[in-house]
């Protein structure tokens, strides 16, 4: 896993437990169905990832790769006239996305505020639909 600055996780305008729910994002510790059927909470036929895209819910997926929760990078990335590649792991995509917009401060900090919002809102409507059966757009 590619190591993240932890100091830059801290920011004034993040909530702290979006800052701590990130710290745990980076660790592997959130409670995806790739880590609950590790640890016998589910069965096998539970694992698929919410969206309906029958791939296997791991952070990396939920939150950069599926073809839907995924895709709120795409629109924001749209929405900030960024051209990036797409990283395969959530602290790869952090840092890549931070410094994307320049080396100023308050660009970066922009970003990350950002960053942090799209990765709480993924989050939320992910466990709206598991929990709450409720419908998401990602527009």
């Amino acid at each position: 896993m590619t190591s993240v600055v932890v100091s830059s996780l801290w920011h004034k305008d993040v909530l702290l437990k979006v800052v701590l729910f990130v710290l745990r994002l980076f660790r592997d510790r959130l409670p995806t169905k790739d880590n609950m059927l590790r640890r016998g909470v589910i069965d096998q036929a539970s694992r698929l990832c919410m969206s309906g895209c029958g791939s296997l819910e791991s952070s990396n997926h939920l939150f950069l790769h599926c073809n839907f929760f995924g895709s709120v990078w795409h629109f924001i990335r749209r929405w900030l006239s960024l051209s990036v590649a797409a990283p395969f792991q959530v602290p790869d995509h952090f840092n890549q996305f931070n410094f994307s917009g320049g080396t100023t401060k308050v660009h970066r900090s922009i970003l990350q505020v950002i960053w942090f919002a799209a990765i709480w809102e993924i989050w939320k409507e992910r466990n709206n639909m598991l929990f709450n059966v409720k419908e998401c757009s990602v527009n």
